[in-house]
């Protein structure tokens, strides 16, 4: 029976192969557990196919998400973090959420060493009523198995108004409410 080797880049790789079927092992991939490889087996056929294959990371990365975005900053107490592209336009799995304590934990997140890192790309969709959503995409660096990255949230600011009567300039509308809503 034949022998190959596949080259995957970037998540793909192709072999011209003789029919068969194939016991498939993972041989490297840094950050994964190579025996979580799914399926194991792989059926070729004489006309050209293809086949899907999983593999679990085994990093987890710590978000610590603060008023300061350093320790011992005040937490944020709600929120959601989604891992994302380099764009931050699609989603790579659920978002996590952010719990009391302000931790934000990604399981079974890949992960390089110091001279293979891992780069991957964060997203903040909601912040606590208190703080406003940090803006832009977060770059991570994963050179660990496990790893810590502090986010800041700022204070919402407080945004004041006046209401005066259109008719008479100056003339201060002595009782109203307004009602703002953002969809």
């Amino acid at each position: 029976m034949a022998t190959y080797q596949v080259t995957i880049a970037n998540g793909a790789g192709s072999e011209n192969m003789k029919a068969g079927t194939y016991a498939v092992t993972a041989a490297s991939a840094p950050g994964y557990d190579l025996s979580s490889l799914s399926p194991a087996t792989f059926t070729a056929t004489a006309e050209a196919g293809t086949q899907a294959f999983t593999l679990t990371a085994e990093g987890t990365l710590t978000f610590i998400v603060n008023e300061t975005g350093a320790a011992g900053g005040t937490p944020i107490t709600g929120g959601t973090i989604v891992m994302t592209d380099s764009a931050g336009t699609v989603e790579y799995g659920s978002p996590v959420t952010i719990d009391s304590n302000g931790n934000a934990v990604f399981n079974n997140v890949p992960y390089g060493d110091g001279t293979s890192p891992v780069t991957l790309y964060f997203k903040q969709l909601t912040s606590d009523d208190s703080h406003n959503v940090h803006q832009g995409v977060i770059t991570v660096t994963m050179s660990a198995q496990t790893q810590t990255e502090y986010l800041q949230n700022t204070e919402i600011a407080l945004q004041s108004f006046t209401l005066t009567d259109a008719n008479y300039s100056g003339l201060a509308v002595d009782s109203a409410a307004l009602s703002f809503s953002n969809d």
